[in-house]
C-alpha cells in the first residue's frame, strides 16, 4: 500500500512538473476499444480536461473518413488533427495546414516489389485509398471506418504521371509474409523512405522521417506549444516518435514493446478498460484539482 501511494504521489509531481496543455492521443487500440467505441467515461473525460483548459488533439495513422464524424462530433473537437501517421496535418475545418507525399519512384517500387511477392498494396492519397483490387486484406480498412479502398486494376497507371498525390502506402498479408517481406523492403527502400507498423499484418511506407512525432513536431510549433507540455497516449509501433517527443509519454496496457520502451508511463489499464480516461484523470484532472486547493488554502491563510 505505501508503495502504491508513493507512486501516485510520484506520477502526480510528474505530471505537475510538465505544466500539461495539450493531450494527443492515437486513435485505435488507444482512444477507442476493440470494437471501434469511443467509451462514455473516456468522452467524459476528454470534455472534463478541456473544460481545464487542456484540449486533445488526435494523432492517427488514418485518413480522414467515416470514423471522424462519430469521433470528432462524438468529443466535439475543435481542434486540429495529425493524421495518416504525421504526414497530414488539418485544421479543425478539414483544411490542409501540412503534409508531406511519397516519391514517385518510392511508390513504383513498393508496387513491383508487391507484385513480385504477391501481397496486397494499398495507396492513401488524401481522403482515398486506392488499390490493384479489393480482398480480404483491404476489407480489414471498413472495419476501422476508413474510406473505402477503391479498386483501378492496375495501380502504376492510376498513380502514374503524379496526377494522383500519394501520401503513404501499406503492405498488407498474413503476419508471417509481412515480417518476411520487412527485411527486403528495407533494403530496397533505404535511405528513401521510412517504415513503420499500426496493425497486425500491415507494413507501413513513408516519405524519408515521416512519422506522428514529425507532424505533431510541426503542428505544436504552429500552435505555439512546448513538446514539454503534451501528454502523448499510444499504443503502437508508429507512436514511437510521438510519445518520445512529448513531455509525457504515456502507454496502454494493450501497448505493444517498442510502445512501452518509449512511454515515461505504461498503464495497467488497456484501451477496452478506459485507459485514456485514466491517463487524463491522473496526469491532468487530478493535478489541475490539487492546484485549486493549493490556491484556496492560500487564499484562506
Amino acid at each position: 500500500m505505501r508503495g502504491a501511494v508513493l507512486k501516485r504521489c510520484l506520477l502526480a509531481a510528474v505530471s505537475e512538473s510538465k505544466n500539461i496543455r495539450l493531450i494527443v492521443t492515437d486513435v485505435d487500440g488507444t482512444l477507442l476499444d476493440s470494437s471501434q467505441q469511443l467509451s462514455p467515461r473516456v468522452e467524459a473525460a476528454v470534455k472534463e480536461a478541456r473544460a481545464h483548459g487542456v484540449p486533445l488533439v488526435i494523432a492517427t495513422g488514418k485518413a480522414r473518413g467515416p470514423w471522424t464524424a462519430d469521433v470528432l462530433l462524438g468529443l466535439q473537437l475543435d481542434t486540429p488533427g495529425v493524421f495518416m501517421q504525421g504526414l497530414i496535418v488539418y485544421d479543425d475545418q478539414g483544411r490542409v495546414l501540412h503534409e508531406r507525399r511519397l516519391c514517385e519512384d518510392v511508390a513504383r517500387d513498393c508496387i513491383t516489389l508487391a507484385a513480385d511477392v504477391g501481397v496486397t498494396l494499398t495507396a492513401y492519397c488524401g481522403d482515398r485509398i486506392l488499390c490493384a483490387a479489393t480482398d480480404v486484406h483491404t476489407d480489414r480498412l471498413l472495419f476501422y471506418k476508413e474510406p473505402p479502398p477503391e479498386p483501378v486494376g492496375d495501380l502504376a497507371a492510376a498513380l502514374g504521371g503524379g496526377g494522383v498525390p500519394v501520401h503513404k502506402m501499406i503492405f498488407m498479408a498474413d503476419q508471417d509474409r509481412i515480417d518476411a517481406l520487412r527485411p527486403a523492403a528495407e533494403a530496397l527502400l533505404d535511405g528513401r523512405a521510412s517504415l513503420t507498423t499500426a496493425l497486425t499484418g500491415m507494413l507501413e511506407v513513408l516519405p524519408l522521417g515521416g512519422s506522428k512525432g514529425a507532424g505533431l513536431s510541426w503542428l505544436l510549433d504552429w500552435l505555439g506549444v512546448a513538446p514539454e507540455q503534451v501528454l502523448a497516449l499510444g499504443d503502437g509501433e508508429n507512436d514511437v516518435e510521438m510519445l518520445q517527443l512529448a513531455g509525457l509519454g504515456v502507454a496502454m496496457g494493450n501497448a505493444g514493446p517498442k510502445a512501452r520502451a518509449a512511454a515515461d508511463v505504461v498503464l495497467a489499464a488497456t484501451n477496452d478498460q478506459d485507459g485514456v480516461a485514466e491517463a487524463i484523470q491522473r496526469f491532468v484532472l487530478e493535478p489541475a484539482r490539487q492546484r485549486r486547493q493549493q490556491q484556496g488554502h492560500v487564499l484562506m491563510s
